[in-house]
């Protein structure tokens, strides 16, 4: 079978979608035309990260990742993202060893859905899994900043804390909200997550705003995040580019 990782795993996702039933390794093999030794490799990756599940037959059937980031409340747009980007960012968590999801705004609060992540990352994936205020998170950051939301529309502590507090919150919001437009990118540590970093870059549908943001995380004792950027902007454009070529 011709193509890269991300072509054969796409292929196997289509097979075991469009599958009545569990199959097995030799199925799929005839299925989407790969050896079955590729085919064991790449299904323990699938499997691993919940992409596919395995049975007791020894037969695969497609995984609840799929579901869960099709389920997310965030725009409709979004809710058509969950296919298409899902080789994507898993190419990119096989890239980077690190956590790997989508951020999508609701509101004032961040929602990531379809999060990959190694077992060494499994408490902040877990923290994930619950709505952050996007004020505090670098994913919620990049968005805000690029909806062209005014911090002083942003509830958060600093608001609670009195009016001098609340207007130097504003005022660095604002400050890096610009930088985040110069630079298309959104880095920052959790301030709703202890321990974790971000790097977050958009995901943009045509000339319309953001609509997700793809984001990278990892403890913030381990290397600078900001040495996977290439790799974050590369998948954003790979998305993009698929997303373009559906339309």
């Amino acid at each position: 079978m011709p193509g890269g990782p991300l072509r054969k795993a796409l292929a196997v996702l289509e097979a075991l979608a469009e599958a009545s039933r569990p199959l097995t390794l030799s199925e799929l093999s005839r299925l989407v035309n790969l050896p079955k030794s590729t085919l064991h490799r790449l299904m323990l990756s699938l499997t691993d990260i919940g992409l596919a599940v395995r049975r007791e037959s020894k037969s695969y059937e497609l995984g609840t990742y799929l579901s869960r980031l099709g389920a997310t409340s965030g725009p409709a747009g979004v809710q058509r993202l969950s296919y298409p980007v899902t080789p994507f960012l898993l190419e990119l968590f096989q890239l980077t060893n690190r956590i790997v999801s989508l951020g999508t705004l609701s509101g004032t609060n961040v929602q990531h859905v379809g999060t990959l992540y190694g077992q060494e990352h499994a408490r902040l994936a877990m923290a994930l899994r619950q709505p952050v205020p996007a004020h505090g998170s670098a994913a919620g950051k990049l968005l805000l900043a690029l909806s062209r939301r005014d911090p002083a529309d942003l509830s958060g502590p600093a608001r609670a804390a009195g009016t001098g507090a609340a207007r130097g919150r504003r005022d660095a919001l604002r400050r890096e909200f610009e930088r985040i437009r110069r630079t298309g990118l959104s880095y920052a540590r959790s301030e709703c997550i202890p321990d974790l970093v971000e790097l977050a870059a958009p995901v943009r549908l045509g000339r319309a705003g953001p609509v997700a943001a793809v984001v990278v995380g990892d403890t913030v004792n381990t290397r600078d995040l900001r040495g996977v950027a290439r790799a974050l902007l590369d998948t954003v454009g790979a998305i993009e580019q698929q997303l373009a070529d559906a339309c």
